[in-house]
């Protein structure tokens, strides 16, 4: 009877499962390296609770999402619902890591898919010269863009794919900086209180002005671009790259040793696919921005460790600055 009713409750969960996605047979223990988000659905970047891997513990592996899996399907106990979808490249499975090689797509499979740039800021560093702007005036030592990478962006590429489908009076809005008359953007309660934490900009109604410049020519849904982009905000924050700038807050990161984290996180060449914006404050060199390129499909169920594979490399940028702490310095 027991063995019939764990049968029926797997059987419930494979069939809940997101149906946009095959499962294929898997078994196993998954164990942690990096703190990544914990998805019910990969289509939707949905995470009820914020569910987030910790690091060093062991999973078990239920399924896969394809034969050769970009993510798993594990059971995360105290979570609800507790079977979620989990990158491969977020730890190793059976005592072995996912390979580049084997977890990241070829570049030549991406070739004919979207190109995007996902923007990334440090967001004490904007509000030096920005300190007129609500989210720079409510900035405390409390706040999470005070020890964590804020959303800018997620752009299609080229750049000059923008505006799609806008009206010319919208256009002349987002183009006088009067963000504040563009519509509202249509996002679920969950969604939007992702964005407020991920986005400190929303205060001044900057997820206005991005989906109408560059959301609107992704092809999908605003509720659903903007998870993905908050989903990928959520994982670089929790690797080695976020790990490396909250030790450092205060002091200079060279680039280097930036480059060198997203290798570690999210696969080798990794680093030569993001470009370091600095800014100048009187004598100081801030990091400002992180661009980081991706193709593939981005506004899917690509992994971010295969979407920067697939990008092309480009130039490094800045070669580091200092990591501002909250305040006017």
């Amino acid at each position: 009877m027991k063995f019939i009713a764990l049968a029926s409750l797997l059987l419930l969960a494979l069939f809940s499962a997101p149906s946009a996605f095959a499962q294929s047979a898997a078994s196993g223990n998954f164990v942690a390296s990096e703190a990544c988000p914990a998805l019910q659905s990969i289509k939707k970047s949905t995470n009820p609770g914020n569910v987030l891997l910790t690091v060093g513990t062991s999973y078990k592996v239920v399924a896969a999402n394809k034969p050769d899996p970009s993510y798993y399907w594990i059971v995360v106990p105290g979570a609800t619902p507790d079977y979620r979808w989990v990158p491969v490249t977020c730890g190793a499975k059976d005592g072995v890591a996912a390979s580049s090689a084997k977890a990241v797509a070829p570049a030549a499979a991406a070739s004919d898919k979207a190109a995007y740039v996902l923007a990334i800021s440090w967001e004490p560093a904007f509000c030096e010269g920005q300190s007129d702007k609500a989210e720079c005036k409510n900035e405390t030592a409390a706040s999470p863009e005070a020890t964590h990478f804020s959303l800018h962006g997620l752009w299609p590429q080229p750049r000059s794919k923008a505006y799609c489908n806008v009206s010319g009076a919208d256009q002349a809005s987002d183009k006088a900086h009067n963000w504040n008359a563009l519509p509202a953007v249509n996002l679920s309660l969950s969604t939007r209180a992702a964005l407020d934490k991920a986005m400190p900009g929303t205060q001044s109604a900057l997820e206005r002005h991005e989906w109408i410049v560059h959301g609107t020519c992704s092809g999908i849904s605003a509720d659903a671009y903007f998870s993905r982009a908050v989903l990928f905000l959520d994982t670089i924050n929790n690797s080695a790259v976020g790990t490396l700038f909250a030790a450092n807050i205060g002091k200079r990161v060279d680039g280097t040793a930036i480059r060198q984290a997203f290798d570690t996180a999210f696969g080798a060449g990794a680093g030569d696919r993001i470009r370091l914006a600095c800014d100048r404050d009187e004598d100081r060199s801030l990091i400002g921005e992180i661009t980081i390129g991706l193709k593939g499909d981005v506004t899917g169920t690509g992994g971010i460790g295969e979407l920067i594979a697939a990008s092309p490399k480009t130039s490094p940028g800045c070669n580091g600055g200092i990591v501002d702490p909250v305040g006017l310095q």
